[in-house]
């Protein structure tokens, strides 16, 4: 009994250090993120800045398997961890980065091949870059295991530090390959590749603890465990990622490179409305699963959320209505100015993404998926309607509002139909 007060204080101590932590990386990574598309946009002009984004949407694509996975791996970390398996979780490491290396050669080779065909449809023409993205993605898809390896064993300083070492190293290199070499967009491009590398060497110097220790109370990693727990994850992710760039795909193909580059910055500045209530969908997912799993209601929930995000949302709608102009002046310099008009509406084109994104969360908690079905039709229709009516950013940016205002709304609609209650699954 007496040392049960200073243990239960000593978690709480823990839990309040750790969210500090992750809390400041994440202002460290959002910061930086925000410097270096300001920074990029002026060294190297809107044409080519529009091609940059194309490439890093592309490579949020690919990375998509790996980041749904991260989840699971994380999982599957702490079980062996409060078994005391570290031989467990030295195979989980080796198996899922043998897989995600594989997984990455073919991205590679992907890109390598269809370099041509890529940058005819982005009008993309330079094949070396097409190469750096494929590298990229050999290093993006990788990063995942370690980070899930380091969130599973509860290192989250070191987790937090290889989230800022990726951003504030990638700033490093711009300015080294961008400002003083002048490499333009290859610079800028191979700034994502230095930062990853970054990343991924420091994870692998943290976990360097957890190998041939001389435990062999190895346990079976079954794919089938890991890939079936993260294939509705999966799903959603690449789905909402497609929502988020499907606009400047589209664009990047059908505009001039100075128009596409200037419809890149007004999606970048959308961007943040995703952003600023990211903290209220990270905490409802473990909320409503701990509900789901002590039989408690979760809609009270969903509407707390939903109220929160709209309100957070509505207040960036309401300063990016009234100054544009100070908006794209920060963040982007006087070549961007044009844009201002299509900046005052794109935060209200954007919000039924960013409520969306608050009922996918809920609903994953739940393990609901018809949402998925929702999404992927609407998608289909998004890409539908851009391939046919793109005459303006003003008939895109309507096209997105609607086309995800009905998303929204099928989701929503999703969650009242009978006969498919939430379950509980076990990882």
């Amino acid at each position: 009994m007496t040392g049960s007060k200073p243990r239960t204080m000593e978690h709480k101590d823990r839990l309040v250090r750790d969210s500090f932590v992750l809390f400041i990386a994440t202002c460290v990574v959002n910061l930086s993120n925000f410097v270096f598309h300001s920074l990029a946009s002026r060294w190297i002009g809107p044409e080519k800045y529009g091609g940059l984004v194309t490439l890093l949407a592309l490579i949020v694509i690919v990375a998509m398997p790996a980041q749904a996975l991260q989840m699971t791996i994380t999982k599957k970390t702490s079980v062996f961890k409060a078994r005391e398996k570290p031989g467990a979780v030295e195979a989980l490491f080796k198996k899922t980065t043998l897989w995600f290396f594989v997984l990455g050669l073919c991205y590679f080779l992907f890109f390598a091949v269809a370099a041509v065909p890529i940058g005819k449809f982005f009008r993309i023409y330079d094949r070396g870059l097409m190469y750096i993205l494929g590298a990229i993605a050999l290093v993006a898809v990788m990063l995942p295991v370690v980070r899930g390896i380091q969130q599973g064993l509860q290192k989250f300083v070191s987790l937090g530090i290889n989230m800022s070492s990726d951003a504030l190293s990638r700033l490093l290199f711009l300015v080294i390959l961008v400002f003083l070499l002048k490499w333009d967009m290859r610079g800028a491009l191979l700034t994502t590749l230095a930062g990853g590398l970054t990343a991924y060497l420091a994870g692998m110097v943290d976990l360097r603890t957890i190998f041939d220790r001389g435990d062999t109370r190895t346990e079976i990693i079954r794919k089938k465990e890991l890939f079936s727990y993260a294939i509705p994850v999966f799903f959603s992710m690449l789905g909402f990622s497609l929502l988020c760039y499907m606009d400047v795909f589209m664009v990047k193909h059908f505009f001039d490179e100075h128009n596409a580059g200037l419809y890149s910055a007004t999606s970048m500045i959308g961007k943040a409305f995703l952003y600023f209530p990211s903290a209220i969908v990270m905490t409802l997912f473990p909320k409503v699963s701990e509900n789901l799993e002590l039989n408690k209601g979760t809609k009270i929930l969903l509407i707390k959320s939903l109220v929160l995000t709209a309100g957070i949302s509505l207040f960036g709608v309401i300063f990016c209505f009234i100054f544009p102009e100070l908006i794209v002046g920060i963040m982007f310099g006087q070549k961007f100015m044009s844009i201002t008009g299509i900046v005052r509406i794109f935060g209200m084109a954007i919000m039924p993404l960013v409520l969306f994104n608050v009922v996918m969360n809920y609903s994953l908690a739940l393990h609901r998926y018809f949402f998925i079905y929702a999404m992927y039709a609407g998608i289909v229709l998004y890409a539908a309607l851009l391939w046919f009516f793109h005459a303006s950013f003003m008939q895109v940016v309507c096209i997105l509002f609607g086309v995800n205002l009905l998303i929204l709304a099928a989701s929503v609609i999703s969650l009242r139909l009978p006969g498919h209650g939430a379950q509980k699954h076990a990882v």
